[in-house]
């Protein structure tokens, strides 16, 4: 035996010890937060509130704002992206005076022992910003510098990092008052802009300043006063992504660029602060687009497209999701359709830039129909516009057998279409 591999060897074997003994350290046989009845609604309806109420990237007069969030809303959070995340958990928070704690158990996938992992988190008030005192999962207590080198250090070399120094820039404090968690965000007009370039990391300004001219040449020279096609619009703009694919060899930044553009005007967007300051834009006139005959479905599809591309599924899903629960108490009423919409743009985005081949597939397709059926389904039969009581008596809760069997269809129907195929 070689002396390298005589060091090997016993480097290795204290490296799998140790790793086993913070395994054993951090798994527990009995769950930190037991499982509770808390209706799931709740939980999407809160948390919907939460994303569009909090957070409005506009420049005020008062460039300063305070968002107040109570343990109720972070618990809800908290729940919420764990039922997204198709996790078997639950979580809670409590915010007594100046300390924040939150506890949450996810259940790991074992049939011969119930096997859990705890997490603890807890935070005390400090100026500027609040500060985590503890941090534990299981009987495993990470050391605060460990904390601080995954809060800050880690994120310098991770695509997280553009993120973090905007969220810097946005943030003025963080603080934990008489049982509140407070952020000041302070809305200068550079933390906007940068905020804003961060979608335009995903297409560069010239790409979408050539998608939006041929938006407005194919919309202003159509003979339709008010009404035009997803289908039409996307074969014009996907036959230009072909041709100028072919020539640069970059598919998927083509196709990022044309739906960001097609997702801003189909939703009532105005992207003329992305676009290149040295070039004057083409507006095109305002049309309504539709999907299925409907410009809702047409609004969703694309909202979770452009979601779904930027690297947020997960969130496009629990958008639209939790937009549906809110409806259902809002008036509109909860609706199956705009749940395809949502899931069906949600994977057209992921495909279109999945890998160049995937890219390219779909401009293949695209630019040589308007046929809305490729990408889309037929919704029409969905049942929508349902009260708390009729859906409650239909379908009981998300999830319920009633709900999830009506939800594997429309998954089945989405992924029939042929852009989706294998």
């Amino acid at each position: 035996m070689t002396q390298v591999h005589f060091i090997s060897r016993y480097l290795v074997i204290p490296a799998v010890l140790t790793l086993l003994v913070l395994l054993a350290l951090s798994i527990e046989t009995k769950p930190l937060v037991p499982p509770n009845q808390d209706p799931t609604y709740e939980y999407l309806a809160r948390t919907r509130q939460l994303l569009s109420t909090t957070v409005q990237l506009t420049q005020t007069d008062n460039p300063e704002r305070l968002i107040v969030l109570t343990a109720n809303d972070l618990t809800a959070a908290a729940n919420f992206a764990l039922l997204k995340k198709k996790f078997e958990g639950h979580a809670n928070c409590t915010i007594r005076k100046n300390r924040l704690k939150l506890i949450a158990t996810i259940r790991l996938p074992t049939n011969l022992i119930p096997l859990f992992l705890n997490f603890r988190v807890i935070a005390d008030d400090a100026e500027p910003h609040a500060v985590i005192k503890q941090v534990k999962l299981g009987r495993l207590a990470m050391p605060r510098v460990v904390v601080k080198w995954l809060l800050n250090g880690f994120l310098n070399f991770t695509p997280l990092f553009r993120y973090s120094q905007v969220g810097h820039q946005l943030v003025k404090e963080i603080r934990i008052v008489d049982g509140q968690l407070q952020v000041a965000v302070n809305w200068n007009r550079d933390a906007l802009s940068q905020a804003k370039g961060l979608i335009t990391d995903l297409a560069d300004k010239e790409r979408l300043l050539v998608y939006n001219d041929k938006l407005a040449e194919t919309i202003n020279q159509s003979q339709l006063k008010r009404f035009i096609r997803l289908g039409s619009l996307m074969q014009q703009l996907f036959a230009l992504a072909k041709s100028r694919s072919e020539a640069n060899g970059d598919p998927i930044a083509e196709n990022r660029a044309l739906i960001l553009v097609l997702s801003a005007y189909v939703n009532g967007k105005n992207i003329v602060q992305w676009l290149p300051l040295n070039h004057q834009p083409v507006i095109p006139s305002r049309r309504e687009v539709l999907l299925n005959r409907r410009t809702d479905t047409a609004q969703h599809f694309m909202a979770s497209a452009a979601l779904a591309m930027s690297g947020h599924s997960t969130l496009a899903n629990m958008i639209g999701l939790a937009k549906e629960m809110n409806d259902t108490h809002s008036g509109s009423g909860f609706s199956f359709t705009d749940l395809a919409a949502d899931h069906a743009g949600t994977l057209f985005g992921k495909t279109a830039v999945r890998s160049e081949e995937k890219a390219r597939r779909v401009q293949n397709i695209l630019s040589q129909s308007a046929d809305e059926s490729l990408f889309m389904p037929n919704i029409k039969d969905l049942p929508e516009n349902l009260s708390p009581a009729d859906f409650a008596q239909r379908f009981k809760d998300i999830q319920s057998p009633e709900f999830n069997a009506l939800k594997q269809q429309i998954e089945e129907r989405i992924l029939a279409c042929s852009l989706y195929q294998p």
